[in-house]
């Protein structure tokens, strides 16, 4: 089989893709921040058991998508590398677009993940800030 090289109309789309997730991580990871300081400092303003108790769910929800985010960043960057070193032959052009499946759709089940957790972080803050 002859070699062949990745269409430029998919390189770009997926690089476009991938810039858009990198983007949106670093969105997710700004609002992750804001979120944890504004726990820290209704924990650090209240004695209420409840209130500290539920705290460390998000706590663990937030460090679980760190560290989401960040195999998410790996594998793109990875993709890149892989991306920009062209594509030998059918075979392998087949694992870049199923490898590159399995990350839209890990991203999109972050996505949902982080609309749901933010919702339920509101929902549960709203009350101690004012």
């Amino acid at each position: 089989m002859a070699p062949t090289q990745l269409p430029t109309e998919r390189f770009a789309l997926y690089e476009h893709e991938h810039q858009q997730w990198l983007n949106a991580l670093a969105f997710y990871s700004d609002q992750e921040t804001y979120f944890e300081s504004l726990l820290s400092r209704v924990c650090d303003t209240t004695a209420d058991y409840e209130v500290v108790s539920r705290s460390g769910s998000f706590r663990q929800w937030f460090v679980g998508l760190r560290s989401q985010m960040a195999q998410l960043c790996e594998l793109i960057e990875q993709e890149k590398v892989s991306s920009r070193q062209g594509m030998p032959n059918w075979q392998r052009r087949q694992e870049i677009d199923e490898r590159h499946r399995r990350m839209r759709s890990g991203y999109q089940m972050l996505e949902q993940q982080f609309i749901t957790v933010r919702q339920q972080f509101y929902a549960f803050i709203t009350p101690y800030v004012q």
